[in-house]
């Protein structure tokens, strides 16, 4: 998920040097303007510590550009540690999958999402689906989120279990990447700089589509929301272990009746995340 506050804690910037922006997966990696500089190897003050969910305390231009499989392996780490001075969305999940506990990984994004869908103005809005599907929701602050776990199928999933069972977050994340690289193209040869291009396509029309209370997403849209997905698996490296997004999209909402996004923070699913903050 994304979903984007977690794109908004930023682990370190290198001047002169912009390369990624705007990355709003809720999720993961959104509306605050949020441009990202990549911590290259000049110029970065980032410390690797591998407790802390940071590989590498800086990045090439051309690990942007270098398929993340490739990299994976290269490196011989959890991708989102090699990728964990990023930000707290890459970082919070190495911690998540090493110490097999995904509240690390659901505390970042808490705070602002309790407030932003709570809001008098998260009024319903209805998207509708190239496909003659409908969702209808409130999230105007970064709409991205919801379509997204729609989209990959992670607000139909047990969400007790998803949440609770990190052996079970792992086997369905397992299921789902299957079926990803599968469905998506040139699945192994995704870059982050691929990802970060989509994010920003989608973002934009998603929000333009929340400012005006709903309307039409294309197939590519959608597609788009399957490459966010599918980014998320290949970080795992070696497809093992957890996407840490699909526990997220489970304890932020469910569905309701006719596809309306029910939200946790909202009281209108029960919350299955047992350390929740109060």
């Amino acid at each position: 998920m994304v979903l984007r506050w977690l794109l908004l804690v930023g682990l370190g910037v290198a001047e002169d040097e912009e390369v990624a922006s705007g990355q709003n997966c809720h999720l993961l990696q959104t509306g605050l303007g949020f441009r990202k500089h990549l911590p290259l190897e000049h110029g970065t003050s980032i410390v690797a510590d591998k407790e802390k969910g940071i590989c590498r305390s800086h990045l090439s231009e051309q690990d942007w550009f270098t398929p993340i499989g490739q990299l994976t392996e290269a490196y011989g780490e959890d991708g989102w540690c090699i990728f964990g001075a990023l930000g707290g969305w890459t970082a919070e999940c190495a911690v998540s999958r090493r110490s097999h506990n995904i509240s690390n990984f659901l505390a970042q994004p808490e705070t602002g999402y309790m407030t932003y869908v709570s809001e008098p103005q998260a009024t319903p809005y209805t998207l509708k689906l190239f496909d003659d599907r409908s969702l209808t929701i409130r999230d105007h602050f970064y709409p991205l989120d919801d379509l997204y776990c729609f989209v990959n199928g992670w607000y139909s999933l047990d969400r007790a279990a998803t949440v609770q069972n990190f052996t079970y977050l792992e086997e369905v994340s397992e299921e789902s990447c299957k079926h990803l690289a599968k469905i998506v193209p040139g699945y192994q040869n995704i870059t982050l700089n691929d990802f970060d291009k989509e994010s920003r396509s989608d973002e934009a029309l998603l929000e333009a589509l929340a400012r005006e209370g709903g309307g039409f997403v294309s197939e590519e849209v959608v597609n788009g929301m399957r490459l966010h997905a599918a980014t998320k698996c290949l970080l795992r490296g070696g497809d093992r272990g957890a996407v840490c997004d699909l526990a997220s999209c489970a304890e932020r909402g469910c569905l309701g009746p006719n596809n309306e996004v029910l939200y946790t923070a909202r009281g209108e699913c029960e919350s299955v995340w047992k350390d929740r903050p109060q």
